[in-house]
C-alpha cells in the first residue's frame, strides 16, 4: 500500500467532489481517513479547501482516491531517519 491512516497527502490532480458540485484544485492537502484494498487500492481523504469566506478560513471534502492522484506528504520524523 501506497499510504497509512492519518498520513497527510498532497493531490496531484484536479478532483470532483463526491458530496457537491465542487472541483477540487490539484495541490489540495489532506489526511488518509480510510485504506481499501479490496476491490481495489483506494483510500478515503479529508481535503482541507480555502473557503476566504468561512470563519477558519476552510471547510472540508472527503474523496475516494487512486494512489496515482496523490503523494504523501513526508513528515519531520520521516525526513529525519532517511
Amino acid at each position: 500500500m501506497k499510504a497509512t491512516f492519518y498520513d497527510q497527502i498532497q493531490t496531484l490532480v484536479d478532483l470532483q467532489s463526491d458530496f457537491s458540485d465542487r472541483t477540487i484544485l490539484k495541490g489540495a492537502i489532506g489526511t488518509i481517513v480510510e485504506c481499501y484494498t479490496v476491490p481495489e487500492e483506494e483510500y478515503a481523504v479529508d481535503l482541507k479547501i480555502p473557503e476566504p469566506s468561512l470563519v477558519g478560513g476552510s471547510t472540508y471534502e472527503n474523496v475516494i482516491l487512486h494512489p496515482d492522484q496523490f503523494i504523501v506528504i513526508p513528515q519531520p520524523a520521516e525526513i529525519a531517519a532517511s
